[in-house]
């Protein structure tokens, strides 16, 4: 499970961050990208849950898990030097793959986050 590259990928992208700036952004760059093809949709089901666990003013985070969930968010957000995000069919897929991996990395903290959080709604298009 644990892959270096990503790991890096994940302390390269991260930053200390203000909420407000964060929720700026995210809301920015989800709003440009159409879900056209199917991994860009759970993509942008997965970005929205990693935005609000880490946005939810009622859930304490694990730090690890923050700075994890930080990373993601600010890779998918940013603009890259490698392929562009505005082309769907693959500008997407290194954000859909980090972004999995670090689902995955943290797959405990998020069923502690559905397990506490009763009415969770899923509001995402």
């Amino acid at each position: 499970m644990w892959d270096e590259k990503k790991e890096k990928t994940l302390k390269r992208y991260y930053r200390d961050v203000e909420m407000k700036q964060l929720r700026k952004l995210f809301f920015e760059k989800i709003s440009s990208v159409p879900p056209t093809m199917e991994y860009v949709r759970n993509l942008i089901l997965d970005v929205k849950l990693l935005f609000r666990m880490v946005s939810d003013p009622n859930f304490e985070l694990k730090e690890e898990t923050r700075k994890d969930f930080t990373s993601a968010l600010l890779y998918f957000i940013e603009d890259k030097d490698a392929i562009p995000d505005w082309i769907p069919l693959i500008g997407l897929w290194d954000d859909y793959r980090l972004v999995r991996y670090v689902k995955e990395k943290h797959r405990d903290e998020i069923n502690r986050y559905f397990s506490q959080i009763r009415h969770f709604v899923a509001n995402y298009f």
